[in-house]
């Protein structure tokens, strides 16, 4: 792999680009790991074994064999034999994409007011889910350090234990209408009353759960906020998200986030639930039994 990156490294732009992601799609598959949850789950071939359990990926890829068929696939997804006809053909104007690096938190407030006709979004849970250790293998090939991982964890927003409480206000002051509605909400504060209570009694498994799960709400209300800021008056915001369970409290996070919307200039016009509820942690099911959670699509529309 040295060898190709050292390679790659005489392309051109557009060429580079193309194998980099080739290289970042086949990665998993030629290393010794699989995407475990959160965790990556190493093979016992790695000589990283941990546990008794014996986990086998099975047949490990060259990475020849890998980045063939990978580049092979990408020339099938662009040849014209490959795309996919309309069933009633008509002349559809293609717009222009644009891939903005960084945080919503930064991002959101430097793009210009009502000018926008749909947000399609699918947020970090508020699950304790990290994603820089389920992408670590990513992360580490594109050169993010330890420091780099850190702050690159930070930035995020709030969805693990590890992440420190934002300053939101000194973010940016308008917020102080999304903080407004986050602390209004009846059932928020109830929930973050509880779990602070639990924590207080020892009986969280992570004493850093109450301050992600404040975290987690007061930033999406500031992400709601500037949603409703750059969206055109009647336009929708469709959103995928899962309510979660702490402590044997399972928290509404689709009521919640669809009333502090409310507040911030939207109408809820559906909450679609998936047929298929969302399990629990082992540590859930062990100390308060199994629930099912909802899993969630809202559309909301702007006022």
């Amino acid at each position: 792999m040295r060898k190709f990156l050292a390679a790659i490294d005489d392309e051109g732009d557009s060429i580079k680009s193309v194998l980099m992601f080739a290289l970042l799609c086949i990665l998993e598959a030629i290393s010794f790991t699989r995407k475990d949850g959160q965790y990556l789950r190493w093979d016992h071939r790695s000589g990283r074994r941990q546990g008794t359990k014996i986990f086998d990926k099975g047949v490990i890829p060259s990475f020849d064999s890998a980045m063939r068929a990978k580049l092979k696939e990408i020339v099938s997804d662009l040849t014209e034999n490959a795309t996919q006809q309309e069933l009633f053909p008509q002349n559809i104007k293609r717009g222009e994409i644009r891939l903005l690096r960084g945080s919503c938190l930064d991002l959101l407030p430097k793009l210009q007011a009502s000018s926008y006709d749909c947000i399609i979004t699918s947020p970090p849970y508020c699950n304790r889910y990290d994603y820089t250790r389920t992408y670590a293998l990513e992360l580490a090939l594109i050169g993010v350090d330890e420091r780099g991982l850190l702050d690159f964890r930070q930035q995020m927003l709030s969805c693990t234990v590890e992440n420190r409480a934002k300053d939101l206000i000194g973010l940016n002051p308008k917020w102080s209408a999304a903080i407004s509605a986050a602390e209004q909400q009846e059932i928020l504060q109830m929930v973050l009353r509880y779990l602070e209570d639990q924590n207080e009694r020892g009986l969280l498994n992570n004493t850093g759960i109450p301050r992600m799960v404040r975290g987690y709400f007061y930033e999406m209300a500031c992400v709601i906020f500037e949603c409703a800021r750059v969206l055109k008056r009647g336009a929708p915001l469709m959103m995928v998200n899962d309510n979660v369970r702490y402590a044997g409290a399972s928290i509404p996070v689709d009521v919640i986030l669809s009333e502090i919307a409310c507040e911030l200039g939207f109408n809820v016009e559906k909450i679609l639930v998936l047929p298929t509820g969302k399990g629990n942690s082992s540590q859930q099911m062990g100390a308060h039994g199994r629930e099912s959670l909802r899993k969630c699509v809202y559309i909301w529309r702007r006022t």
